[in-house]
């Protein structure tokens, strides 16, 4: 398998809101990975299912998955295997804020315009 095709691909997939084929792209990945890119890929994954499960109105599912990722991408620095995670670390960070603002009762909806698009250099 070429990871960094299907990489590209995940993104592409994100980036166009398409979260559950993107999920399917990077579990392809991950499932063959045994480096320390396992994590990386674990994490971008679960960044799509959150969103996928925010979509479909499960937004404990989305907290949940959303935490998981930062937890795994946060340790990947500013850019890794050409993702920009800096920006997409603050993106995620900001959707987060607002789920909880929301399941708070503080907001009266999610602004989909937030979720993150997955840059890469």
């Amino acid at each position: 398998m070429d990871k960094q095709a299907a990489l590209k691909k995940g993104i592409q997939e994100f980036n166009d809101g398409d979260y559950f084929e993107c999920h399917e792209t990077l579990e392809d990945i991950w499932m063959i990975e045994v480096g320390p890119d396992r994590s990386f890929y674990q994490g971008l994954l679960q960044l799509s299912v959150g969103c996928f499960h925010l979509l479909n109105g499960n937004y404990v599912g989305a907290e949940s998955q959303w935490c998981k990722a930062h937890a795994k991408l946060k340790h990947f620095g500013a850019r890794h295997l050409g993702v920009e995670l800096k920006s997409l670390i603050e993106q995620l960070l900001r959707c987060q804020q607002m789920l909880a603002m929301v399941r708070s009762g503080q907001r009266r909806g999610f602004d989909l315009s937030v979720i993150p698009q997955i840059q890469c250099a």
